[in-house]
């Protein structure tokens, strides 16, 4: 795991005087760099959080965890961790396409739709983009850019509002040091692109339109540079944003954060829960590494925050990236993410893919929710609800074992409030039973029974029975979707918790009919009496 060379975060316990922290320091021959999260800031808790500088020649791994145990010996630390570089959760496969992502039609997002029923503009809210910088001047996005009040630009060299960070005029560039958030070229690329799926301006002839149409001011937070980023730089953008909503009284609703990396860092907990107290969704990328992360979590999106709201990808037919990580309980959500048009330096558009470009999907139906809420209801809506909202896909449970030995437990995914689609999914893997590792190449052959109104019965609910083949000849665990079912929004198996509140709901079968392998045979008698070491089925939510 990589971390930012010669560098930790100390966190002291309360009331730790500067010389006391010097002294601690000093057992590792260690320096006091930069205060990151004062005792008495906006939204802090304990004592302060400062970086760290070792000054001799202990930045090799042996001697950085040395370090980190002199330190944390003192009584007056409460703990150490390393500076973790985090990087961007973009895949290198950029393509040419559509802005599918925002129709209504196969697996996009149906912005479109909201934008019909009158709802474009997320006038008064303001998100943070914590990423790389954002072209600002940028045609399509200078007037969705946030603009501070009391720093005045062109006054160079000047902290006009005393926050701290000289010349913020549209954010803060932790990697730099300045308020210049664009540095050009290759450097903005994804921060630009993410801001244009957030909040591109829409209907004035000019290339793309970001979720939020009009209205929106976005903040750039840049931490990532040419290097990806540091824990520091995470921790000092999101209290930077903090500052920002309390100084101001800004209606901050999200912040958009399309990156992961290292391991988990209490830091950066701490200044994503302070956003969570002070009522900020943490809108996170799931990664890329087309991983299970109930099993290997992600950070940041892993965190156990309620704020916290986790995307992974899907294509433009419904089908999860093939970069996305997935998880039934650490994923809370899939948006479009497999070739996304937006905005690009310099004035320009490209499509790119990845769990980054979902994630501002989502951040900007936060921000349209919140803004569309206020409209109907004259009131702003708790982070509690724009979250419940944004994840409220009618997923119900439908727990029918009609695989001998295993445990299905699928969950089905409405994908509006109109009930237009959804979709269930499965998970097959072969377990060797002796050593309980993962067999791989094995073909599994299966199918899909989808009785819509739990009856098994051709009625206008129509049954879905069809055949899947599973190939884990690159992968030890094999995926299957169902098909994409329409629905009709008056059907009472779509709709169990609003027409009927005792009815049982969708059935969903995946039933496994074949296992296919060079060296194994599949003993379908001793499966049906142990098939638990041999195959497991899991399910979650898109």
């Amino acid at each position: 795991m990589v971390n930012a060379a010669q560098m930790l975060l100390v966190k002291f316990k309360p009331g730790v005087s500067k010389e006391n922290r010097g002294r601690a320091l000093g057992k590792a021959k260690a320096e006091e760099r930069k205060m990151l999260w004062a005792s008495d800031a906006v939204g802090a808790t304990g004592g302060d959080l400062v970086l760290v500088k070792l000054t001799d020649n202990k930045s090799k791994r042996v001697g950085m965890k040395a370090a980190a145990t002199d330190i944390k010996q003192d009584p007056d630390v409460e703990y150490v961790e390393p500076n973790y570089i985090y990087t961007t959760s973009q895949t290198n496969d950029p393509r040419l396409g559509e802005l599918w992502g925002m129709l209504a039609a196969g697996a996009g997002a149906n912005a479109t739709g909201a934008w019909a029923s009158g709802f474009t503009s997320c006038n008064e809210v303001v998100v943070g983009v914590i990423d790389e910088g954002v072209q600002v001047t940028h045609p399509d996005l200078a007037a969705a850019m946030w603009t501070n009040p009391r720093e005045v630009a062109g006054n160079s060299g000047i902290d006009d509002d005393g926050n701290g960070y000289v010349d913020d005029v549209n954010g803060f560039d932790f990697v730099s040091r300045d308020g210049s958030v664009y540095d050009g070229g290759s450097l903005d690329t994804h921060g630009t692109h993410v801001a244009g799926t957030i909040g591109a301006v829409g209907n004035n002839g000019l290339g793309v339109s970001g979720v939020c149409q009009s209205g929106l001011k976005m903040i750039s937070a840049k931490f990532l540079g040419a290097n990806g980023g540091t824990t520091d730089g995470a921790v000092q953008a999101l209290n930077y944003l903090l500052d920002l909503k309390t100084r101001y009284n800004l209606n901050m609703v999200a912040t958009s954060n399309s990156w992961g990396g290292g391991r988990y860092s209490q830091s950066l907990f701490n200044a994503i829960n302070a956003h969570n107290n002070a009522g900020i969704l943490f809108v996170a990328a799931a990664g890329n590494n087309a991983r299970n992360t109930d099993v290997t979590v992600s950070y940041p999106a892993g965190y156990n925050l309620p704020n916290i709201i986790s995307v992974g990808s899907i294509t433009s037919n419904g089908a999860i990236s093939s970069f996305s990580n997935v998880g039934a309980t650490s994923v809370d959500l899939f948006a479009p993410g497999s070739g996304i048009l937006s905005t690009w330096p310099v004035n320009t558009y490209s499509s790119i893919s990845g769990t980054s470009m979902a994630t501002p999907h989502v951040t900007g139906a936060v921000a349209l929710y919140a803004a569309a809420y206020r409209q109907l209801r004259g009131s702003w809506p708790t982070a509690a609800q724009i979250k419940a909202a944004v994840m409220d896909t009618g997923v119900y449970d439908a727990a029918y074992d009609k695989c001998p030995g295993f445990t299905p437990n699928f969950c089905i995914c409405r994908g509006d409030s109109t009930g237009k689609w959804w979709y269930a999914w499965a998970q097959v893997a072969a377990v060797d039973a002796k050593t309980g590792q993962p067999i791989p190449g094995v073909i599994f052959s299966g199918t899909w029974s989808i009785s819509p109104d739990n009856d098994w019965s051709n009625d206008p609910w129509a049954e879905f029975p069809y055949s899947v083949t599973i190939d884990t000849a690159s992968f030890t665990d094999g995926w299957t979707d169902s098909e994409w079912i329409p629905t009709a929004a008056t059907a009472k198996a779509w709709w169990p918790d609003t027409y009927a509140s005792n009815y049982a709901g969708t059935r969903v079968t995946f039933t496994l009919t074949g296992v296919d392998h060079p060296d194994f045979e599949w003993d379908r008698a001793a499966s049906r009496r142990s098939t638990r070491q041999a195959a497991r089925v899991t399910s979650g939510l898109h």
